[in-house]
């Protein structure tokens, strides 16, 4: 009986312990939960038609942690802007998934400070992210005149030169691509600004496709203006240069016929015309992806040749004309 009694006991004991060493594990995430969040370190501001439009990037793993983010505005005036300490307020909260918000609240010519705090889940405030100045200034007017050249190789886009409307301000150009009319993501199709009203793109075979240039000011901002008109470039329009050089190679079973390759990398095959000595109009008899073709019809007698490039739409104008003879004819 008092061994009973002394397991239960010693069990008991047991029991406690593993309860308190359990509790101890449990409160390190408590804890951790009234720790500081980590703040944002860095933020960017883009000045677009009438939008600041203020970005910056957070740890996902962190996200898990917050609320969410609060922005806080100020605004310099005048030449106070050096006395004092500026007079941050709180204009937006948003949610931990965000990313990004547009200030449409601002005016032309005049400063203005942004700043981020980091809410945790618990309400604890992080420190303060850096302190970014912005100035939007007047906008660049929309360039014009757009237009393009297909190439051999490429799709050459150009449009007026905003410069030499615009003082003294340095312009650069920013160029938007989409395959949906009137949609355009929101950057640009160029890597950096564009010194020259000039971009070559590669060419777009299997659909129409647009563009639209905005003009920006070479500031820290880059104060974006307003899109130019759109500019349809559909590769159906697309006209291939005529065919050279076509040969013939005549057996009395088949001729061979060969040209000279097309310069467009755009052209998508080449279609073969005939015309026996009986018939009054060319009749189509085949096409090919290569400049080379096969008539397997027997050569008994006289017979005309020409062959045109296909593009993604449209034809070529028709090669030179080559006649050819049964081989005992000559």
């Amino acid at each position: 009986m008092k061994f009973r009694y002394r397991f239960s006991f010693a069990l008991l004991l047991i029991c406690i312990a593993l309860s308190i060493i359990s509790c101890g594990r449990k409160g390190d995430p408590t804890l951790r939960t009234f720790e500081k969040p980590m703040p944002v370190k860095e933020i960017k501001v883009t000045h677009r038609e009438n939008e600041l439009i203020i970005s910056w990037s957070y740890p996902s793993a962190e996200r898990e942690k917050i609320r969410g983010f609060y922005i806080e505005k100020a605004e310099i005036k005048g030449q106070e802007s050096g006395v004092g300490m500026p007079d941050f307020k709180n204009i937006m909260f948003l949610r931990s998934d965000a990313s990004q918000f547009i200030d449409k609240d601002f005016k032309i010519g005049q400063s203005y400070l942004y700043k981020i705090r980091v809410y945790s889940l618990r309400d604890i405030i992080s420190d303060e992210s850096p302190v970014i100045k912005v100035n939007p200034r007047h906008l660049p007017e929309p360039p014009a005149r757009l237009s393009y050249k297909v190439s051999n190789d490429s799709l050459e886009i150009i449009w007026q030169n905003a410069e030499k409307n615009e003082g003294q301000r340095v312009i650069r150009y920013n160029i938007y691509r989409s395959t949906e009319k009137g949609k355009y993501p929101t950057s640009p199709l160029n890597s950096s600004p564009l010194r020259e009203p000039f971009f070559r793109d590669v060419v777009e075979k299997a659909r129409p496709v647009y563009y639209t240039i905005r003009a920006l000011l070479d500031t820290e901002l880059r104060d974006e203006g307003y899109p130019s008109e759109e500019i349809e470039v559909n590769p159906k329009t697309f006209i291939p240069s005529q065919p050279h050089n076509l040969k013939y190679v005549p057996s009395e079973k088949k001729v061979y016929l060969m040209w000279d390759e097309n310069p467009e990398i755009w052209v998508r095959g080449y279609r073969i015309y005939r015309k026996k000595e009986t018939e009054v109009v060319f009749s189509l008899i085949g096409e090919s992806t290569l400049p080379a073709f096969t008539d397997n019809e027997p050569l008994s007698s006289k017979r005309a040749y020409f062959i045109s490039a296909v593009g993604p739409g449209k034809e070529s104008i028709p090669s030179e004309i080559v006649e050819v003879y049964p081989l005992s004819e000559r």
